[in-house]
């Protein structure tokens, strides 16, 4: 702290020595109080080294302010939008992809191209893109990101609220369950109390130790009181805390009084069926009709112990009957799962049963992949036509990688985005935790594959045991097609069960459950017998985005092909007062589905009505709720910085990773801004000047000598 050669008094070295220790204690305390928003607004204007100064003197400068959206402002308002942040940037998430929304090129627009983009950042994205993916565009594109890192990788001392999974709707007596993920770091030792609140009422209170970074928790949830149930998830604030505005959470599920009702549908007690049959007959929320074509049967009882026969409820009906008076196969039925069924069980008719359920009535249908039957011996136009994917063949694994353990073998499955997305596929609420489950589920040994068909989407596909490169097209294995007013889920093994190794119940049960109960209220949307309507989530946080769909039935689109779809949102307590409108727009890949995303809402309780052009004859009023929750940054629930990836996204587009100490690096890398135009004009030979006196001057030297020889 002090020279030798500065002082030799004793007192006076130790007097020195604490002053200046005191005053580097201070500075300290001073910088912890800034915030990150503060530290990027010191590194642009500092007047000691004023780098966006010296950035604009070597070209022209953007600034863009972003999180969960972006917005652009100017240098001379940047300090006031750094302290009141404007609305639209939605401070509740961080999108770092928004923020590179602008491309490089600008051919069309005339201006100047991009030179790279500069990211003041944690590095925290909370969105559902990849910004790497944005990044490796730019990087193809000549336009490098130099991210500059603000914060620390290291876990400040907090206790926050990390993650909650539930389920947003449950059934009347179920058992729904709260997973509730609460971080931890610094406080090793000192036991955390979590509450489970309803209102005022504590309903829970679960106590632990933490020993890692984090822990999760369950609380069972009660169901028995009909309606949307508010809950709040809080937890005790501890001295010494970073922030104490991120230790609670609301949250809400939606209790119904109904159960899913599913048809399983299997030739013979494969493995897949035996194992499908317990998941489902296990489940009290589940209503389960079985039929089994062949099973033994001694004579003993009078009639074998499952049904043999597929009963269908279809009167014999006039053609020109009204619509509500029509046969409806299967009407007591959410969803129909068909196994390796032969086509002797299956004819023609019932295949046309089946696609009225799906397509007219809203109903879904999961048709399994089998080795003997489904699909390649049916050979049913309608079959084909429900089916996602055309030209299946049969890849086989079984002998590919058989001296590695059991667990190992075999084809493993992974999500896609739009499957990540999807509430069947998640069994953690952590996208790194459920893509890490995805991962170590066991492989599959037999894959039956084909082409996907227009309008088709891929939830999951499957990864070569060899590593080679998967094919969007041929390699999914749980496909997703909506078809007329329900949907098709294509299952393209026959091996769920696998998924039991070592795990029990855990994910087979819980993936079926889930896929029953996400079924049922695809055939429960609002609507008529021309047209469904619903949303994509009922219950969203403020900023979140939902989509509006209107699916239609071929019918009726047939007869009304130029049908429009307009979504109006009122509030729940004024129901008179329209508040915004919106255009459903034709899908080009799905004609039969229109669909919008909802703006961006403050929280409260909503109704949307449906509203078609021609309206339909007679129709009531086709409405559903809609709930906005007000939302504590999910950002509160990670205060570090993820130097990793923005390392990523820095060298997938030739760009480099930067620290506050090392923003001056910035001078070196991007060393002009200013762009250098070259500007080519055509001039004629007969319109240059050079030959325009050329020509005068020998014209006139002509003249001379015809004067001065007497010419004329």
């Amino acid at each position: 702290w002090v020279d030798e050669d500065e002082t030799a008094n004793p007192e006076k070295r130790e007097e020195l020595a604490a002053s200046r220790k005191e005053n580097l204690a201070a500075i300290f305390a001073d910088i912890d109080q800034l915030s990150r928003k503060q530290i990027a607004q010191k590194l642009l204007l500092n007047p000691a080294n004023p780098i966006l100064e010296k950035l604009q003197e070597r070209g022209q400068v953007d600034l863009v302010l972003f999180a969960g959206d972006a917005v652009t402002t100017e240098k001379t308002t940047l300090e006031k939008s750094l302290s009141e942040v404007p609305d639209q940037v939605r401070m509740e998430l961080s999108n770092l992809t928004q923020a590179l929304k602008n491309t490089g090129s600008s051919a069309e627009t005339g201006e100047a191209p991009i030179s790279g983009y500069i990211l003041l950042t944690d590095g925290r994205d909370n969105s559902q893109l990849n910004p790497v993916t944005m990044a490796a565009q730019l990087g193809q594109m000549k336009v490098p990101i130099y991210p500059v890192m603000l914060g620390t990788n290291y876990q400040p001392k907090d206790i926050s609220i990390a993650d909650l999974d539930y389920p947003q709707t449950a059934f009347k007596d179920d058992r729904p369950l709260l997973k509730a993920r609460i971080a931890a770091n610094g406080f090793d030792g000192q036991e955390i109390s979590v509450i489970l609140k309803q209102g005022d009422q504590e309903l829970a209170v679960k106590r632990f130790t933490p020993q890692g970074v984090s822990k999760l928790l369950e609380f069972e949830l009660d169901s028995g009181k009909l309606g949307r149930q508010e809950y709040t998830l809080e937890t005790e604030v501890l001295p010494g805390e970073t922030r104490e505005d991120n230790n609670n959470k609301d949250f809400a599920i939606n209790i119904v009084d109904d159960k899913s009702h599913v048809l399983l549908v299997e030739e013979t007690a494969r493995w897949e069926y035996r194992f499908l049959h317990h998941a489902l007959e296990r489940d009290k929320r589940i209503a389960l009709e079985q039929v089994l074509f062949e099973q033994p049967y001694m004579g003993l009882l009078p009639q074998p112990f499952f049904p043999t026969q597929l009963k269908i409820n279809v009167p014999v009906q006039d053609k020109n009957a009204e619509p509500d008076d029509r046969a409806q196969p299967f009407a007591d039925q959410d969803l129909i799962i068909i196994g390796d069924v032969s086509p002797a069980h299956l004819e023609e008719k019932n295949w046309k049963h089946i696609q009225t359920f799906v397509g007219d009535q809203g109903g879904t249908l999961v048709l399994l992949a089998g080795k003997k039957y489904m699909p390649l011996e049916h050979h049913s136009p309608t079959l084909n036509e429900l089916l996602p994917v055309k030209t299946p063949q049969v890849i086989d694994w079984n002998q590919a990688n058989f001296k590695v353990p059991p667990g190992e073998r075999g084809m493993r499955l992974r999500l896609t985005p739009e499957g990540e997305a999807e509430p069947l596929l998640q069994f953690d609420a952590n996208a790194e935790i459920n893509r890490d489950i995805w991962k170590e589920l066991p492989g599959h040994l037999w894959f039956l594959q084909g082409e996907l068909k227009p309008g088709a989407t891929v939830l999951a596909y499957g990864v070569s045991p060899f590593n080679a490169p998967p094919n969007e097209k041929t390699d999914g294995v749980i496909i997703h097609r909506q078809y007329g007013s329900g949907q098709v889920i294509w299952v393209g093994i026959d091996s769920t069960w696998r998924w039991r190794f070592r795990v029990g119940d855990r994910y087979h049960h819980r993936f079926w459950g889930q896929l029953a109960r996400w079924a049922a209220p695809n055939k429960a949307s609002a609507g008529n017998e021309f047209v469904k309507f619903s949303l994509s989530k009922t219950d969203i946080d403020a900023g979140e985005i939902t989509t509006a769909r209107a699916r239609w039935t071929q019918e009726y689109r047939d007869q009304f092909p130029e049908v429009k779809s307009t979504v109006s949102i009122f509030k729940a307590s004024e129901p008179d007062k329209m508040i915004a409108s919106l255009d459903l727009l034709n899908q080009k890949n799905q004609p039969l589905l229109q669909e919008a995303n909802l703006p961006a809402l403050p929280a409260g309780e909503y109704q949307l009505k449906l509203q078609t052009t021609p309206p339909i004859a007679g129709a009531k009023d086709i409405t559903t709720p809609l709930f906005v929750n007000p939302i504590k940054t999910i950002e509160l629930g990670n205060l570090t910085s993820n130097p990793q990836l923005l390392t990523e996204m820095a060298e997938s587009s030739g760009g480099k990773l930067l620290m506050p100490q090392t923003i001056n690096e910035l001078m070196e890398l991007l060393p002009s801004l200013k762009q250098e135009t070259t500007k080519q004009d055509e001039v004629s030979v007969w319109d240059h000047w050079f030959f325009l006196i050329l020509i005068m001057g020998i014209l006139t030297v002509e003249w001379a000598l015809r004067k001065l020889n007497g010419l004329p």
